[in-house]
């Protein structure tokens, strides 16, 4: 997955602008960050912790909802979400998880094939 968006870091100087103090955050530092590899690493990180937060919330949510079914009159607790929204978290999970998957799978591919080709 390349990058192909503008850095608009040095538009500035051109502008005549200064340049803006936002700079993209990366978790890998050095010479290897922006790598292919490096790249993919952190898109990985990210989109799995994103995940699991996500999961965390619906599981949570579900939990209340089952504990508030066996509680006493006033006793209930609302859940953070609720249960369209609890569902759209659990959806969201499952299409992050899908493309990381056919990404992972894509750039196997394309390892499988530059080997075929090398030997």
């Amino acid at each position: 997955m390349s990058d192909t968006h503008t850095d608009f870091r040095s538009v500035g100087n051109k502008t005549g602008q200064p340049a803006p103090a936002h700079q993209e955050f990366h978790w890998i530092e050095g010479e290897g960050k922006n790598t292919p590899y490096a790249e993919f690493l952190e898109l990985t990180l990210d989109v799995a912790t994103g995940i699991y937060t996500c999961e965390q919330i619906a599981y949570s949510c579900d939990m209340e909802r089952a504990a508030n079914a066996d509680a006493d009159p006033g006793k209930m607790v609302a859940p953070a979400l609720g249960i369209v929204e609890t569902d759209q978290l659990k959806r969201l999970s499952i299409a992050a998880a899908r493309l990381l998957r056919a990404e992972a799978r894509r750039r196997i591919e394309e390892l499988n094939d530059f080997a075929a080709t090398a030997t």
